[in-house]
């Protein structure tokens, strides 16, 4: 068991007022809650006209997330605003029967035969990026961020589209996303209240052209595949239930917008994820140890395998204590529909209602130790399992993350494989941090230096 502490934002002495709590969210996410906020159970601030509601223990998490799921199932108005013109009505933001129905169609593609088949491919563009890393002379420095997005943009690019989609536009379509996400972090981040319409807003020009770039390339690739026998991949998958008669399943537009959620879903929070599971194995040598004894035992010198996936249990547990400590998405938002109450609060309707897994990860009614980086709290004979309802990755109840499986899957046989060849370690004096607006990761594109074993 480890006793190392990563670092974390600075907190607070106390409650922000209203405008403090505006200009701290301007610079990062995470820098507005005080020591306090990680006792809470639900607590409450109003800002302007604008009632904010945190739900941080099991039980609120539950009604918020489950119990009266339908009167929260809105996505807050800075996460439309920021992900509509990339997304449409894609799952991620959409609600209603739309959600429903596609959600209905899209959860099949996602089960332990399926992902066991896309295992395959992450496997293989792994062991390319081996050989890769093999070619770089040792003690030389890699940007760890960039290139875990180009692994898992790559494996996604393969998993959505296959052949369909060149090499040429798979660079494209993810330079375009960077793009994309770097334009809707300018934005003016008080929307995340939806604070009145009179308050400057999101400048989202940028964005619509990436925006456009994206869906010029992913509508080619559909019309390309249209035309062709469907295959394996998960856009011949969703092709099986094109209709643009507007009487089935799903038109060509639905299925571009649902294959960029998936992309989004696929590529950025398994990067970030494995970036920093990078970073935290760098500063605990046992840590270290144990996951090289680990990966070289059940891996040896053949390649990896899906049924490996369930021999790895300590690299997962090192990717589920990664996930608790830095989750990608660090809050979610939702608006209520309508009036509700929690415990004696009345909740009116218009209110933004915050589930913040970044406070529920680390709070103190709830983890031992909860700022510390101990990979054994999620191994099977850990003495104390966490609640269901405090430990959310991808988020829970109806809701929680379509590709959750695939993610996991994903995350533990790409460090298991690199592991078995490389360390990764930080340069002297070099020092970590993040970033957070919409998605929490390193700063800088955390280099590190690369160690062949």
């Amino acid at each position: 068991m480890t006793g190392f502490i990563p670092p974390y934002p600075h907190r607070p002495s106390k409650e922000l007022g209203p405008l403090d709590t505006l200009k701290a969210v301007r610079r990062d996410l995470l820098s507005i809650w005080p020591e306090q906020s990680f006792s809470h159970k639900f607590s409450s601030t109003k800002i302007l006209n604008r009632w904010i509601f945190i739900a941080s223990s099991p039980e609120t998490v539950k009604h918020v997330l489950v119990t009266q799921n339908s009167k929260y199932e809105k996505k807050s108005l800075l996460m439309r605003k920021a992900l509509e013109p990339l997304l449409g009505n894609g799952l991620f933001i959409s609600d209603g029967d739309i959600w429903h129905k596609h959600r209905a169609i899209e959860t099949p593609l996602f089960g332990p035969k399926q992902v066991a088949k896309y295992a395959d491919i992450m496997i293989k563009t792994t062991e390319e990026r081996v050989r890769e890393w093999s070619a770089i002379p040792a003690g030389a420095t890699l940007d760890v961020l960039p290139q875990m997005g180009q692994l898992t943009a790559e494996i996604i690019c393969l998993s959505l589209f296959g052949k369909h989609l060149g090499a040429k536009q798979a660079t494209q379509i993810m330079q375009s996303f960077a793009d994309y996400q770097a334009a809707i972090e300018q934005m003016d981040i008080a929307t995340f209240f939806a604070l009145p319409n009179w308050i400057p807003g999101l400048k989202l020009g940028k964005a619509h052209k990436s925006a456009k770039r994206i869906h010029d390339i992913v509508d080619n690739a559909i019309a390309k595949a249209a035309n062709s026998a469907n295959d394996h991949t998960l856009m011949g998958r969703l092709l099986s239930q094109l209709d643009d008669s507007g009487s089935g399943s799903m038109t060509a537009v639905q299925i571009r917008n649902e294959l960029i959620v998936l992309f989004m879903a696929g590529h950025d929070p398994t990067a970030n994820t494995l970036a920093w599971a990078w970073y935290l194995i760098s500063q605990c040598p046992e840590v270290e140890q144990r996951l090289h004894q680990e990966v070289d035992s059940v891996l040896a010198s053949r390649s990896a395998i899906f049924a490996d996936y369930e021999k790895l249990v300590y690299t997962r547990a090192i990717i589920d204590e990664t996930l608790r400590l830095y989750p990608p998405f660090p809050l979610l938002a939702r608006e209520a529909i309508e009036e509700d109450q929690i415990g004696k609060r009345g909740i009116p309707k218009g209110s933004v209602m915050i589930v913040a897994p970044w406070l529920l990860h680390r709070h103190k009614l709830y983890w031992d130790k909860p700022d510390h980086f101990i990979p054994e709290r999620f191994l099977p004979d850990a003495p104390v399992k966490p609640d269901k309802f405090v430990y959310i990755p991808y988020s829970a109840g109806p809701r929680v993350c379509l590709a959750k499986f695939f993610g996991s899957v994903e995350a533990t046989l790409c460090l298991a494989i690199l592991a078995r060849h490389f360390r990764l370690t930080l340069p002297k004096g070099e020092r970590v941090s993040h970033e957070c607006r919409l998605t929490l990761r390193p700063k800088n594109n955390l280099p590190m230096q690369i160690v062949p074993r």
